[in-house]
């Protein structure tokens, strides 16, 4: 093994010395102005006849490094507060320009224009400031991973006019120093691209040329020269809050809620960054999508609050950090049922704890290295235990007063590669329990960016009533990630003890997991076709303890957009016949699960329509088995004018004669599977409406309905087969429903200052009384008891630059 390792090292160590392409990126200066720039759309300063404007674009798609379809100029400026550009962007038919009035971070399906600055041109991190004709302001973060990222969830503060004339439409933009991370040197040489979307002709542009052929496009990027002579401003940030809510739930009385706090932004140096918020909170972020889980991991759930969500970047190294542990369901929940003595139930139990503050440090030096470190408290949950004869309360800690660690150093290297390195920590005050993750990632590419080596790897140490447990995780990544033809080859291996979830998510251990991937591209229209995609994998997984077979799969899959812009993806493939140790929930059993094949299918239709439609169709075969897989999917969107867009999606699922786990004895000697009919129903409505570009409503409906019939139950073989059990007599049918409305107004009244209001309504319902039509589940779920919540947020921003030249 160690030989394997060091030949596959020289190996790309030569190839990092064999190719040294020339550098042909482009460059634009832009010009010194001592007067700022009026913020207008009307390029008539005398600047604009004194500086060469950036032009020829190229084309993204569908023509990949052919000419842009409509010229573009763009001009760029710059003073000691900010950096300026104004843009004409010519088209010869300005009546047909995508025009969409959306909110805010939502350029929808208008045409646009935007710009990355990468200060440091490192090709790691990039700044993005884009605009549609509408005005309608959308700030993104690209970078750089073992793909490149975009992450929207960031926000800046600058400022923005676009018009539409008879030539095309004008953008100006000003982007201050307070706004980006920049290195302080005499002169600047950044890296830039810009983008241009023209919906009519689906194409994308871009100034520098960006070869589709290459993985990731940051460093792909031009450069921007010019700016010299500037200081780091100081980047102090303030923004109160204040926030009331009304809540109530079915005949309860209604209470009113209070609440007020801080997000602080501070720039500690001209590289780092601090991010504090004190008394969070996020109490009108949207709805989890809630489902019936029957199988043996946990469900996981996007992030939505925004601070966990901004600049985290660099903490996903390792894939050991998940930022919903932060402030979640009490870690020791679960122990409440135990301590229960007799006629004792739970009365209540926090779905969450609640944070008292985070903080953030983050940025990287001139030099490359990055540092972040991510802090945040939670108070001490407790449940509260009911005595069900004499109704006594009484409370037990379910949680103490608990502090969560993040640390990340990441050291930027030559060709966009990195290495990394990452520490989660979980400690708790007066109790002995931890939780404690070291992990590390790395990336090296040759100087030609075509082939690449990846990995990481991570330790952890759990304490938790006086039990030490430790587990490590390891992955290798051979690849070619440029050109027609690309590939992978990965290779990971994760103990039977490494467990992250304390601050992390895995889904499962105790796997070894090898598998090669194959990869076509064809970016260039041909037939029918503007481009297409093909991927196929085969992959081979073990048990590490013990050291078993546990699986093979091979697959294709193929993406493909037509030249009258219908866009359609298919993917099938064989799941082999394998023993799944999963399922029984015991260590060392398994059950022996049919192979089958399965065949996916997704259209729709020309997306920048008034009406688009798309459907989907699933189907799984299981061979010497009855069970059986089948899905669809069916939604329609429609842009009705320039303001209202609506969406309907409407999701059926079923599995016929599934076996799955039901109960254990408490010795785990017997398991019990049953055999069963699952069936869900999802239907979803949406609807935005954007008065102007700083006001819009959302609203969002969504029902969710499934049930389990058990048919027959079963005891678990030491073979992993089933052999009936009639006299098993428990009920395992389960009914499940959930409905929510999430509803806001959000009025965006001065850079960076908006008042939201939002309604949020949740009903959900669980038990064993299966209701077999879906609109009387429907009619059950919305006559229950309903929890809503009514609450009126302000966040203003303050700058302290702007203060100071008051």
């Amino acid at each position: 093994m160690k030989k394997l390792l060091i030949l596959i090292f020289l190996f790309f160590l030569a190839l990092s010395y064999a190719a040294n392409p020339v550098d042909t990126s482009k460059r634009v200066e832009a010009l010194l102005i001592e007067k700022p720039l009026k913020i207008d759309a009307v390029l008539d300063e005398d600047c604009y006849k004194q500086d060469v404007p950036a032009t020829d674009f190229l084309q993204l798609m569908p023509l990949n490094g052919k000419p842009a379809m409509q010229p573009t100029k763009v001009w760029f400026f710059y003073d000691q507060t900010a950096v300026y550009l104004g843009a004409m962007l010519y088209d010869s038919a300005p009546d047909s320009i995508y025009n969409y009035v959306t909110e805010r971070d939502n350029i929808g399906m208008s045409d646009y224009f935007g710009v990355y600055l990468d200060p440091y041109n490192q090709g790691q991190l990039a700044y993005g400031f884009f605009i549609n004709p509408a005005g309608v302001q959308t700030d993104i973060k690209a970078i750089k991973k073992e793909h490149d990222n975009e992450d929207g969830s960031w926000d800046a503060v600058w400022e923005s006019k676009t018009r539409i004339t008879d030539k095309g439409w004008i953008v100006e933009m000003k982007i201050p120093y307070s706004a980006l991370r920049f290195p302080e040197h005499n002169t600047a040489d950044w890296g830039m691209n810009m983008f241009r979307r023209i919906r009519r002709f689906d194409s994308n542009n871009s100034w520098n040329f960006v070869n589709r052929n290459v993985s990731g496009f940051i460093h792909q990027q031009g450069r921007l020269g010019g700016i010299k002579d500037i200081k780091p401003p100081v980047r102090l940030s303030f923004s109160p809050y204040a926030a009331t809510y009304l809540e109530f739930s079915g005949s309860e009385k209604p209470h009113f809620l209070y609440k007020g706090g801080l997000d602080l932004k501070y720039g500690l140096s001209e590289s780092h960054t601090l991010d504090m918020m004190v008394i969070p909170d996020f109490g009108q972020v949207q709805s989890d999508d809630q489902e019936l889980n029957l199988s043996p991991y946990e469900l996981y759930f996007d992030e939505r609050r925004q601070f966990f969500n901004e600049g985290t970047e660099l903490f996903q190294r390792a894939d050991i950090f998940y930022s919903r542990r932060i402030g979640s369901a009490p870690i020791f929940g679960y122990k409440a049922e135990d301590i229960l003595k007799e006629n004792e139930v739970v009365n209540s139990l926090a779905t969450e704890t609640q944070l008292v503050n985070a903080t953030k440090i983050t940025g990287r030096s001139p030099k490359g290295l990055a540092i972040g470190v991510l802090n945040a408290m939670s108070l001490p949950s407790d449940a509260e235990i009911r005595d069900t004869l004499t109704g006594d309360t009484r409370k037990t800690r379910v949680q103490p007063f608990t502090n969560y660690n993040v640390i990340v150093l990441d050291q930027s290297l030559k060709n966009n590669s990195y290495v990394s390195f990452i520490n989660t920590n979980v400690s708790m005050w007066g109790n002995p329990f931890y939780a404690n993750v070291s992990g590390t990632q790395f990336l090296i590419r040759d100087k030609s960016k075509t082939y690449a080596v990846q990995g990481s790897a991570a330790v952890s140490n759990r304490l938790e009533d006086g039990k030490t447990q430790t587990g490590f995780k390891a992955k290798l990544q051979l690849e070619k990630n440029s050109g027609k033809w690309q590939y992978t080859l990965l290779q990971k291996v994760i103990d039977d003890t490494f467990n992250p979830n304390d601050l992390g998510y895995l889904r499962r251990n105790n796997e070894v997991h090898t598998e090669l991937m194959l990869q076509r591209n064809i970016i260039e229209p041909f037939w029918i076709f503007r481009e297409m995609f093909t991927q196929t994998w085969y992959f081979h997984s073990r048990i590490y303890d013990p050291f078993v077979p546990a699986g093979n799969e091979w697959g294709i899959y193929n993406s493909e957009q037509f030249k009258n812009y219908y866009y359609m993806e298919w993917n099938t493939g064989y799941n082999f016949k394998h023993n799944d140790y999963y399922e029984p929930r015991g260590d060392g059993r398994y059950f022996t699960e049919a192979g089958h094949a399965w065949f996916n299918l997704f259209l729709r239709t020309d997306n920048r329509k008034t009406f688009t439609f798309w459907g989907s169709i699933s189907n799984s075969r299981y061979i010497k088995c009855d069970k059986k897989e089948m899905g669809y999917d069916a939604g329609v969107n429609l842009k009705a004018g320039k303001r209202l867009n609506l969406e309907y999606e409407m999701e059926v699922n079923n599995v016929w004669n599934d076996r799955g786990y039901v109960d254990q004895s408490e010795d785990e000697m017997s398991v019990w599977f049953g055999r069963r009919d699952v069936a869900e129903i999802t239907n979803a409505l949406s609807a935005s409406y954007a008065f102007n570009n700083k006001l819009s409503m959302r609203f969002r409906a969504r029902h969710y309905w499934s049930c389990a019939k058990y048919l027959d139950y079963y005891l678990l073989n030491p073979d992993g087969s089933l052999s009936a059990d009639p006299s098993y007599s428990n009920n395992e049918d389960v009914n499940f429903n959930v409905f929510n409305i999430d509803m806001s107004l959000r009025w965006v009244f001065a850079p960076g200052s908006e008042m939201s209001l939002a309604w949020k309504l949740n009903s959900l319902d669980v038990c064993d009384d299966l209701m077999k039509s879906y609109f009387s589940n429907l009619d059950h779920t919305l006559s229950l008891s309903q929890t809503n919540s009514i609450s009126l947020k302000v966040l203003y921003y303050i700058d302290y630059n702007s203060l100071a030249k008051k």
